[in-house]
Protein backbone atom coordinates (compact mmCIF):
# COMPACT_ATOMS: atom_id res chain seq x y z
CA UNK A 1 0.00 0.00 0.00
CA UNK A 2 2.82 2.34 0.94
CA UNK A 3 4.64 1.47 -2.28
CA UNK A 4 1.52 2.23 -4.27
CA UNK A 5 1.06 5.58 -2.52
CA UNK A 6 4.70 6.43 -3.11
CA UNK A 7 4.33 5.59 -6.78
CA UNK A 8 1.23 7.79 -7.06
CA UNK A 9 3.00 10.72 -5.37
CA UNK A 10 6.01 10.31 -7.63
CA UNK A 11 3.75 10.23 -10.70
CA UNK A 12 1.97 13.39 -9.57
CA UNK A 13 5.29 15.13 -8.99
CA UNK A 14 6.53 14.21 -12.47
CA UNK A 15 3.23 15.30 -13.99
CA UNK A 16 3.46 18.64 -12.15
CA UNK A 17 6.97 19.20 -13.47
CA UNK A 18 5.83 18.40 -16.99
CA UNK A 19 2.91 20.85 -16.71
CA UNK A 20 5.18 23.58 -15.33
CA UNK A 21 7.68 22.93 -18.09
CA UNK A 22 4.90 23.09 -20.68
CA UNK A 23 3.49 26.33 -19.29
CA UNK A 24 6.81 28.12 -18.73
CA UNK A 25 8.23 29.92 -21.79
CA UNK A 26 11.29 28.16 -23.20
CA UNK A 27 12.49 31.20 -25.16
CA UNK A 28 14.86 33.30 -22.98
CA UNK A 29 13.23 36.54 -24.18
CA UNK A 30 9.78 35.23 -23.27
CA UNK A 31 11.07 34.00 -19.92
CA UNK A 32 12.53 37.44 -19.15
CA UNK A 33 9.25 39.16 -19.91
CA UNK A 34 7.21 36.59 -18.00
CA UNK A 35 9.37 36.99 -14.90
CA UNK A 36 9.06 40.77 -15.05
CA UNK A 37 5.30 40.83 -15.60
CA UNK A 38 4.68 38.11 -12.99
CA UNK A 39 6.36 40.28 -10.36
CA UNK A 40 4.17 43.27 -11.23
CA UNK A 41 1.03 41.11 -11.21
CA UNK A 42 1.88 39.57 -7.86
CA UNK A 43 2.67 42.88 -6.16
CA UNK A 44 -0.38 44.61 -7.65
CA UNK A 45 -2.59 41.59 -6.83
CA UNK A 46 -3.76 41.15 -10.41
CA UNK A 47 -4.06 38.23 -12.79
CA UNK A 48 -1.51 38.11 -15.57
CA UNK A 49 -3.17 39.20 -18.85
CA UNK A 50 -3.48 36.35 -21.33
CA UNK A 51 -0.80 36.02 -23.99
CA UNK A 52 -2.24 36.68 -27.41
CA UNK A 53 -0.65 35.59 -30.71
CA UNK A 54 2.48 37.43 -31.79
CA UNK A 55 1.87 40.00 -34.57
CA UNK A 56 4.12 38.19 -37.04
CA UNK A 57 4.03 38.12 -40.83
CA UNK A 58 6.04 35.49 -42.71
CA UNK A 59 8.56 36.66 -45.30
CA UNK A 60 7.02 36.22 -48.80
CA UNK A 61 7.91 33.23 -50.92
CA UNK A 62 10.02 33.24 -54.08
CA UNK A 63 6.97 33.12 -56.37
CA UNK A 64 5.66 36.36 -54.88
CA UNK A 65 9.02 38.15 -55.01
CA UNK A 66 11.05 36.91 -57.96
CA UNK A 67 10.93 39.11 -61.06
CA UNK A 68 10.99 37.62 -64.58
CA UNK A 69 14.08 38.18 -66.70
CA UNK A 70 14.34 38.39 -70.53
CA UNK A 71 15.80 35.40 -72.36
CA UNK A 72 17.67 35.72 -75.66
CA UNK A 73 18.22 32.97 -78.21
CA UNK A 74 21.15 33.11 -80.64
CA UNK A 75 20.97 31.73 -84.18
CA UNK A 76 23.68 29.17 -85.03
CA UNK A 77 25.30 31.34 -87.70
CA UNK A 78 25.25 34.36 -85.38
CA UNK A 79 26.68 32.15 -82.66
CA UNK A 80 29.64 31.21 -84.86
CA UNK A 81 30.34 34.84 -85.76
CA UNK A 82 30.31 35.80 -82.07
CA UNK A 83 33.59 33.91 -81.70
CA UNK A 84 35.21 37.17 -82.78
CA UNK A 85 33.82 38.77 -79.62
CA UNK A 86 34.77 36.04 -77.19
CA UNK A 87 31.09 35.56 -76.34
CA UNK A 88 30.71 31.93 -77.42
CA UNK A 89 31.91 30.57 -74.07
CA UNK A 90 29.55 32.83 -72.09
CA UNK A 91 26.59 31.80 -74.26
CA UNK A 92 27.48 28.11 -73.93
CA UNK A 93 27.71 28.42 -70.16
CA UNK A 94 24.31 30.09 -69.98
CA UNK A 95 22.66 27.47 -72.23
CA UNK A 96 24.11 24.50 -70.33
CA UNK A 97 22.03 22.49 -67.87
CA UNK A 98 23.92 23.99 -64.93
CA UNK A 99 23.69 27.47 -66.40
CA UNK A 100 19.91 27.30 -66.50
CA UNK A 101 19.80 26.36 -62.81
CA UNK A 102 22.44 28.75 -61.52
CA UNK A 103 21.71 31.01 -58.56
CA UNK A 104 20.71 34.60 -59.25
CA UNK A 105 24.01 35.89 -57.84
CA UNK A 106 25.91 33.83 -60.46
CA UNK A 107 23.41 34.81 -63.14
CA UNK A 108 24.08 38.46 -62.27
CA UNK A 109 27.83 38.07 -62.78
CA UNK A 110 27.22 36.21 -66.04
CA UNK A 111 25.03 39.04 -67.33
CA UNK A 112 27.54 41.67 -66.23
CA UNK A 113 30.37 39.82 -68.00
CA UNK A 114 28.25 39.48 -71.15
CA UNK A 115 27.39 43.20 -71.21
CA UNK A 116 31.01 44.16 -70.63
CA UNK A 117 32.34 41.84 -73.36
CA UNK A 118 29.60 42.69 -75.86
CA UNK A 119 30.15 46.42 -75.42
CA UNK A 120 33.86 45.97 -76.07
CA UNK A 121 33.04 43.93 -79.18
CA UNK A 122 30.73 46.62 -80.55
CA UNK A 123 33.22 49.40 -79.83
CA UNK A 124 35.99 47.49 -81.63
CA UNK A 125 33.77 46.83 -84.71
CA UNK A 126 34.61 43.13 -84.46
CA UNK A 127 31.34 42.10 -86.13
CA UNK A 128 31.01 42.32 -89.92
CA UNK A 129 27.29 41.62 -90.18
CA UNK A 130 25.54 44.94 -89.56
CA UNK A 131 22.24 43.21 -88.82
CA UNK A 132 23.99 41.25 -86.08
CA UNK A 133 25.43 44.53 -84.78
CA UNK A 134 21.89 45.89 -84.42
CA UNK A 135 20.70 42.71 -82.72
CA UNK A 136 23.68 42.71 -80.36
CA UNK A 137 23.14 46.39 -79.48
CA UNK A 138 19.50 45.65 -78.67
CA UNK A 139 20.42 42.63 -76.53
CA UNK A 140 22.97 44.67 -74.56
CA UNK A 141 20.41 47.41 -73.95
CA UNK A 142 17.79 44.88 -72.78
CA UNK A 143 20.23 43.11 -70.49
CA UNK A 144 21.33 46.43 -69.00
CA UNK A 145 17.69 47.44 -68.43
CA UNK A 146 17.03 44.09 -66.71
CA UNK A 147 19.85 44.51 -64.17
CA UNK A 148 17.64 46.16 -61.48
CA UNK A 149 15.39 43.08 -61.56
CA UNK A 150 18.44 40.87 -61.18
CA UNK A 151 19.73 42.99 -58.28
CA UNK A 152 16.32 42.57 -56.69
CA UNK A 153 16.25 38.81 -57.20
CA UNK A 154 19.68 38.44 -55.64
CA UNK A 155 18.84 40.55 -52.62
CA UNK A 156 15.13 40.00 -51.96
CA UNK A 157 14.03 36.67 -53.38
CA UNK A 158 17.04 34.42 -52.85
CA UNK A 159 16.87 31.28 -50.73
CA UNK A 160 19.54 32.76 -48.44
CA UNK A 161 17.46 35.85 -47.65
CA UNK A 162 14.35 33.81 -46.97
CA UNK A 163 16.30 31.63 -44.54
CA UNK A 164 17.69 34.74 -42.88
CA UNK A 165 14.13 35.92 -42.17
CA UNK A 166 12.91 32.59 -40.80
CA UNK A 167 10.85 33.27 -37.66
CA UNK A 168 10.89 29.78 -36.22
CA UNK A 169 11.41 29.83 -32.42
CA UNK A 170 14.14 27.22 -32.93
CA UNK A 171 15.93 29.18 -35.67
CA UNK A 172 19.72 29.31 -35.62
CA UNK A 173 20.58 32.86 -34.59
CA UNK A 174 24.38 32.68 -34.45
CA UNK A 175 26.42 35.87 -34.69
CA UNK A 176 23.77 38.55 -35.15
CA UNK A 177 26.28 41.36 -35.69
CA UNK A 178 28.09 39.46 -38.45
CA UNK A 179 24.81 38.60 -40.19
CA UNK A 180 23.51 42.17 -40.04
CA UNK A 181 26.83 43.45 -41.35
CA UNK A 182 26.65 40.98 -44.27
CA UNK A 183 23.12 42.11 -45.12
CA UNK A 184 24.14 45.75 -44.88
CA UNK A 185 27.16 45.17 -47.11
CA UNK A 186 25.10 43.16 -49.60
CA UNK A 187 22.36 45.77 -49.90
CA UNK A 188 24.85 48.66 -50.06
CA UNK A 189 26.94 46.91 -52.73
CA UNK A 190 23.96 46.24 -55.00
CA UNK A 191 22.47 49.71 -54.59
CA UNK A 192 25.84 51.38 -55.24
CA UNK A 193 26.45 49.13 -58.26
CA UNK A 194 23.05 50.05 -59.69
CA UNK A 195 23.59 53.78 -59.14
CA UNK A 196 27.08 53.73 -60.66
CA UNK A 197 25.98 51.94 -63.83
CA UNK A 198 29.06 49.72 -63.58
CA UNK A 199 29.18 46.26 -65.19
CA UNK A 200 32.10 44.84 -63.23
CA UNK A 201 31.48 41.41 -61.59
CA UNK A 202 30.58 41.25 -57.89
CA UNK A 203 31.66 38.81 -55.16
CA UNK A 204 28.40 38.24 -53.33
CA UNK A 205 28.52 34.51 -52.47
CA UNK A 206 30.39 34.90 -49.12
CA UNK A 207 27.82 37.45 -47.94
CA UNK A 208 24.91 35.28 -49.02
CA UNK A 209 26.50 32.25 -47.39
CA UNK A 210 26.61 34.08 -44.05
CA UNK A 211 22.90 34.87 -44.31
CA UNK A 212 22.03 31.30 -45.29
CA UNK A 213 23.32 29.97 -41.96
CA UNK A 214 21.98 32.69 -39.69
CA UNK A 215 18.34 33.50 -39.02
CA UNK A 216 19.01 36.76 -37.15
CA UNK A 217 16.58 38.74 -39.33
CA UNK A 218 13.61 36.62 -38.36
CA UNK A 219 14.79 36.49 -34.76
CA UNK A 220 14.91 40.29 -34.48
CA UNK A 221 11.44 40.66 -36.01
CA UNK A 222 10.08 38.01 -33.66
CA UNK A 223 11.76 39.73 -30.71
CA UNK A 224 10.20 43.05 -31.73
CA UNK A 225 6.74 41.48 -32.01
CA UNK A 226 7.22 39.84 -28.60
CA UNK A 227 8.22 43.17 -27.04
CA UNK A 228 5.08 44.81 -28.42
CA UNK A 229 2.83 42.10 -27.00
CA UNK A 230 4.52 42.04 -23.60
CA UNK A 231 4.65 45.82 -23.25
CA UNK A 232 0.92 45.96 -23.94
CA UNK A 233 0.36 43.29 -21.26
CA UNK A 234 2.57 45.27 -18.89
CA UNK A 235 0.66 48.47 -19.59
CA UNK A 236 -2.58 46.66 -18.84
CA UNK A 237 -1.14 45.66 -15.45
CA UNK A 238 0.17 49.12 -14.61
CA UNK A 239 -3.10 50.75 -15.65
CA UNK A 240 -4.90 48.38 -13.28
CA UNK A 241 -3.01 49.64 -10.21
CA UNK A 242 -5.07 51.84 -7.88
CA UNK A 243 -2.84 54.89 -7.15
CA UNK A 244 -4.75 55.66 -3.93
CA UNK A 245 -4.06 52.22 -2.49
CA UNK A 246 -0.47 52.21 -3.75
CA UNK A 247 0.34 55.59 -2.19
CA UNK A 248 -2.28 56.48 0.45
CA UNK A 249 -2.04 60.19 1.22
CA UNK A 250 0.89 60.35 -1.23
CA UNK A 251 2.98 58.18 1.11
CA UNK A 252 4.89 55.21 -0.28
CA UNK A 253 3.43 51.90 0.85
CA UNK A 254 5.45 48.70 1.29
CA UNK A 255 4.01 47.47 -2.00
CA UNK A 256 5.13 50.66 -3.75
CA UNK A 257 8.67 50.20 -2.48
CA UNK A 258 8.68 46.61 -3.70
CA UNK A 259 7.49 47.77 -7.09
CA UNK A 260 10.37 50.25 -7.13
CA UNK A 261 12.70 47.29 -6.52
CA UNK A 262 11.22 45.57 -9.58
CA UNK A 263 11.90 48.72 -11.58
CA UNK A 264 15.50 48.91 -10.36
CA UNK A 265 16.48 45.24 -10.35
CA UNK A 266 14.44 43.72 -13.19
CA UNK A 267 13.17 46.39 -15.59
CA UNK A 268 16.34 48.48 -15.84
CA UNK A 269 19.20 45.94 -15.94
CA UNK A 270 17.32 43.13 -17.69
CA UNK A 271 14.31 44.20 -19.73
CA UNK A 272 15.22 47.76 -20.69
CA UNK A 273 18.80 46.81 -21.47
CA UNK A 274 17.59 44.02 -23.77
CA UNK A 275 15.24 46.48 -25.49
CA UNK A 276 18.11 48.93 -26.05
CA UNK A 277 20.30 46.19 -27.54
CA UNK A 278 17.59 44.98 -29.92
CA UNK A 279 16.84 48.58 -30.96
CA UNK A 280 20.42 49.07 -32.20
CA UNK A 281 20.30 45.80 -34.12
CA UNK A 282 16.83 46.54 -35.45
CA UNK A 283 17.99 49.91 -36.79
CA UNK A 284 20.70 48.19 -38.83
CA UNK A 285 18.10 45.76 -40.18
CA UNK A 286 15.66 48.58 -41.00
CA UNK A 287 18.38 50.52 -42.88
CA UNK A 288 19.20 47.48 -45.04
CA UNK A 289 15.52 46.86 -45.78
CA UNK A 290 15.10 50.49 -46.79
CA UNK A 291 17.97 50.11 -49.26
CA UNK A 292 16.39 46.90 -50.54
CA UNK A 293 13.08 48.69 -50.96
CA UNK A 294 14.83 51.38 -53.03
CA UNK A 295 16.22 48.97 -55.61
CA UNK A 296 12.97 49.13 -57.58
CA UNK A 297 10.53 51.94 -58.29
CA UNK A 298 7.67 49.55 -57.47
CA UNK A 299 8.71 46.50 -55.43
CA UNK A 300 6.37 43.48 -55.49
CA UNK A 301 3.20 44.04 -53.47
CA UNK A 302 3.99 41.10 -51.17
CA UNK A 303 7.28 42.68 -50.11
CA UNK A 304 5.70 46.11 -49.60
CA UNK A 305 2.98 44.58 -47.44
CA UNK A 306 5.56 42.63 -45.37
CA UNK A 307 7.87 45.65 -45.01
CA UNK A 308 5.06 47.95 -43.90
CA UNK A 309 3.80 45.38 -41.41
CA UNK A 310 7.02 45.76 -39.44
CA UNK A 311 8.39 49.20 -40.32
CA UNK A 312 5.44 51.12 -41.72
CA UNK A 313 3.72 54.14 -40.18
CA UNK A 314 1.55 51.91 -37.98
CA UNK A 315 3.82 48.87 -38.12
CA UNK A 316 5.03 46.66 -35.30
CA UNK A 317 8.06 48.84 -34.55
CA UNK A 318 6.02 52.06 -34.37
CA UNK A 319 3.43 50.45 -32.11
CA UNK A 320 6.13 48.97 -29.91
CA UNK A 321 7.81 52.35 -29.42
CA UNK A 322 4.43 53.87 -28.51
CA UNK A 323 3.79 51.07 -26.01
CA UNK A 324 7.26 51.57 -24.53
CA UNK A 325 6.68 55.31 -24.03
CA UNK A 326 3.36 54.54 -22.34
CA UNK A 327 5.03 51.95 -20.12
CA UNK A 328 7.67 54.39 -18.88
CA UNK A 329 5.04 57.08 -18.32
CA UNK A 330 2.90 54.76 -16.21
CA UNK A 331 5.87 53.87 -14.00
CA UNK A 332 6.67 57.56 -13.53
CA UNK A 333 3.06 58.43 -12.68
CA UNK A 334 2.60 55.65 -10.12
CA UNK A 335 5.94 55.86 -8.35
CA UNK A 336 6.28 59.60 -8.78
CA UNK A 337 3.09 60.11 -6.77
CA UNK A 338 4.78 58.18 -3.94
CA UNK A 339 7.98 60.20 -4.16
CA UNK A 340 9.86 57.10 -5.36
CA UNK A 341 11.07 58.44 -8.70
CA UNK A 342 14.25 60.52 -9.12
CA UNK A 343 13.50 64.24 -9.07
CA UNK A 344 10.22 63.75 -7.26
CA UNK A 345 9.64 65.13 -3.74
Amino acid sequence: MQKKAGWVLASLAIASLLVIGWLAPQDPDEARWEDYLSRIARLSRQELPARGPLPLLTYPGARELRLPLPEHRVDLLDYLELRHCGLMELISQRNSALGKLQADSLRLNHELAFIQQARACLEEDALEDQELVKIMSKVVAEKKAALPALYWNVLASSEEIRRFFSQSPSANVGDTSAALQSLQQLSHTLVAHKQSGAVTPLKLEPLLETLAHNQSGGYLLRRMALSLRELERGNQLLEGIDPQRLCPRNQASTRARRLRNVLDKVWGPRVQQALAESRRQRQSLADSLEQMNGLLDSPPAAFTRWHRHYFGHNGVESRMETALERHVTLWQEHLGACGLMPGKP
